[in-house]
């Protein structure tokens, strides 16, 4: 099992990836010499204030880019081939991050005007060498909200079918249609609508193959 290192002098840094890292289950080790790292230890994050090392070091000020730029490292890769970043349109958007056909993030949020910024965020922090965007097809006023938010991102933004991707639960589930829609082409509505209740997280890692499978 592999961990990601953190060798820094930056307090609000490390404090801030370590609060990510653990929020995510994701498997760490602090670096106090930088000469001696553990041999499970595929890459250390740093700060770019910290020393250049003689090991795979991603220097970065944002905790979350450093660890999107560290996802690849876990699954011994450098980047990722091809990621999908799935948004279920509303009030409250649906995203999930599907990297390599492994879901690495799956969230909501609070409104359409945040989105931007997060897939933008999202963009800037993963490693790959195709990332594209799917909408679902469902809730035109604010899949029309979204799209006009999106308009300056420079990856191809295609709409997708979503129906069916709400499946089986009674109030729809913003995240895991996000999910769905990121991975629709392998999305199998006859055997989720045999589903009669199962909680959130049990549908995900039911469904799909997450990054914790390789932790």
């Amino acid at each position: 099992m592999a961990r990601l290192g953190i060798y820094t002098s930056d307090f609000r840094f490390y404090y801030k990836v370590l609060q990510l890292l653990k929020e995510r289950g994701m498997p760490f080790v602090s670096i106090e010499n930088p000469i001696n790292v553990p041999s499970d230890v595929p890459v250390v994050l740093s700060s770019s204030y910290d020393k250049c090392i003689l090991y795979d070091q991603i220097r970065e000020d944002d905790a979350m880019k450093a660890i999107r730029q560290a996802m690849p490292y876990l699954l011994e890769k450098r980047l990722f081939n091809e990621i999908f970043i799935g948004i279920d349109p509303g009030p409250k958007p649906g995203i999930a991050v599907l990297a390599d056909r492994i879901l690495v993030e799956a969230f909501e949020l609070g409104d359409v005007r945040s989105i931007a910024d997060v897939i933008n965020d999202i963009l800037q922090g993963y490693n790959a060498r195709l990332i594209s965007i799917r909408i679902g097809n469902g809730d035109r006023p604010n899949r029309e909200k979204i799209l006009s938010v999106l308009k300056g991102v420079d990856v191809p933004i295609n709409i997708v079918d979503e129906n069916g991707t709400s499946m089986p639960h009674k109030t729809h589930d913003n995240i895991i249609s996000a999910a769905r829609i990121a991975n629709i082409e392998n999305f199998d509505k006859v055997k989720v609508s045999g589903i009669r209740k199962s909680s959130r997280r049990s549908q995900i890692e039911r469904e799909f193959i997450t990054i914790k499978a390789f932790l």
